[in-house]
C-alpha cells in the first residue's frame, strides 16, 4: 500500500504543457505516461492546466498550471528530496512553483 502524501505543486510558467512536462522529465528523468503523466522510482506526477487560470495574476491558486504528486515510495525523505529539488531546478529556470501539501515546511530546508 503507498503511502498518502499527496502534494499539489503550482506552476507559473509561460510555455506550452508539452514543453514543461519535457522539462520536469529532463529534472525527473522518469517514464512518460499517458498524455500528462510522469512516472519515476519515487513519485507519479500529472500537469494539469488550471481552469482558474487567471493570466497576469499572482495567486498561486490562479497560475497556469499544478502538478498532482502522488508518492510511489514508502521513503518519505527520499519523497520530499526529490519534490525540494524538483522546485529548485524549476526556480533556476525562472518559473515559479508553490507547493500545497501537510508537509510543505519539510520542502523549505
Amino acid at each position: 500500500m503507498k503511502p498518502d502524501w499527496y502534494c499539489k505543486l503550482f506552476i507559473c510558467a509561460d510555455v506550452s504543457k508539452e514543453e514543461l512536462l519535457d522539462l520536469i522529465n529532463l529534472h525527473l528523468c522518469g517514464v512518460r505516461e499517458r498524455i500528462r503523466t510522469i512516472r519515476t522510482e519515487l513519485l507519479e506526477l500529472d500537469l494539469i492546466e488550471n481552469d482558474e487560470y487567471a493570466p497576469g495574476s499572482r495567486d498561486f491558486l490562479f497560475w497556469r498550471y499544478y502538478a498532482d504528486l502522488e508518492a510511489v515510495t514508502e521513503d518519505r525523505t527520499e519523497y520530499t528530496r526529490c519534490i525540494r529539488n524538483l522546485t529548485a531546478f524549476l526556480r533556476e529556470k525562472q518559473i515559479e512553483t508553490t507547493a500545497a501539501c501537510d508537509f510543505e515546511q519539510e520542502l523549505k530546508q
